[in-house]
């Protein structure tokens, strides 16, 4: 892409595009948009915590008692937007004239990770203030997908419905070790021969295994589900003023990229950035009476995320 012959939606979608293929952990949770966030609701995407009834049993032939009716009670909660994450070069004009051969491969790619990287940073921040549980692995090196059984286990005492959700294990690089030595990651177990590069090194007990180095520690396991952990990405508005941008949004990411000339200092300036948050999904516990026909709906503490160390 020559510098000075592509359009605003060009080089949005270069760098879209640059942050997509660059995510690590952000590839593994969720992800809320620009649908989600509404104007003037100061950076949240409110969520409802849908109600609870219980149903409630009639003689198979009753038609002489009234049927009693209950009352939708509705709450909710919030996704919130954290950090501008804002990447910014100046190319003066000599540069820009002599050392600039490939404006896609030398700025807009290295913009794109950098705010990719920013994203990950995020969540690793996110991981690494999980609170591991203290209750005793039992981790055998020679057998370390036992653990993954005992996470399951874990998920689901918490309420999570483990059989029909999207598992995702965060595996620190001495658990990986382990497992690669074990053969738990041969394509004959794992039946994925391309999950290295989709940025999983296989699966093991239902769990997506993701290999990181970012916010655990490497004797340490995180085992949620797909929408345990969420990052949200918005992008600003393009201002009046600014000729050259864009906002381009796909497959849940967005970025706003700008491009103008400085004739005071004699620089071209680019300048990607994008709203971002990250954090613990919401879970939700319900418990039903069928005596008095109540039903509650409690926050799960720490949600559909279990920490632990193989160490304990």
């Amino acid at each position: 892409m020559a510098f000075n012959t592509y359009t605003p939606e060009q080089a949005g979608e270069v760098a879209l595009a640059a942050i997509s293929t660059s995510l690590d952990l952000a590839r593994h949770v969720r992800r809320y948009t620009e649908a989600d966030f509404a104007p003037g609701t100061g950076g949240k995407a409110y969520l409802r915590i849908p109600s609870a009834l219980t149903a409630r049993a009639r003689s198979l032939r009753d038609t002489s008692t009234a049927v009693v009716f209950d009352e939708l009670i509705e709450k909710r909660t919030s996704v919130d937007l954290s950090t501008n994450l804002v990447s910014a070069v100046k190319i003066g004009d000599a540069e820009l004239r002599l050392d600039i051969t490939d404006f896609t491969k030398q700025v807009l790619r290295a913009q794109g990770e950098s705010i990719a990287d920013g994203i990950d940073n995020a969540l690793a921040g996110l991981l690494s203030g999980i609170t591991a549980s203290t209750a005793p692995t039992g981790y055998d090196a020679a057998k370390p997908t036992d653990v993954f059984v005992k996470g399951r286990r874990a998920l689901r005492a918490k309420g999570v419905d483990v059989a029909n959700s999207d598992l995702v294990a965060f595996v620190g690089g001495a658990v990986i070790d382990d497992l690669l030595l074990s053969g738990a990651l041969d394509f004959s177990k794992t039946g994925d021969a391309n999950a290295l590069r989709t940025g999983s090194a296989g699966r093991i007990a239902g769990f997506e295994v993701a290999e990181t180095s970012r916010g655990i520690a490497d004797d340490e396991i995180v085992f949620t589900t797909r929408t345990g952990l969420y990052v949200a990405t918005v992008a600003p508005e393009v201002p009046n003023g600014v000729s050259f941008g864009t906002v381009t949004a796909k497959d849940g990411l967005s970025v706003r990229y700008l491009r103008d000339y400085d004739a005071t200092h004699l620089t071209e300036r680019s300048v990607a950035s994008v709203f971002v948050g990250t954090g613990i999904s919401p879970l939700y516990d319900v418990e039903r009476d069928y005596d008095t026909h109540a039903a509650t709906v409690t926050a799960v503490d720490g949600g559909a995320v279990v920490k632990v160390s193989t160490s304990a």
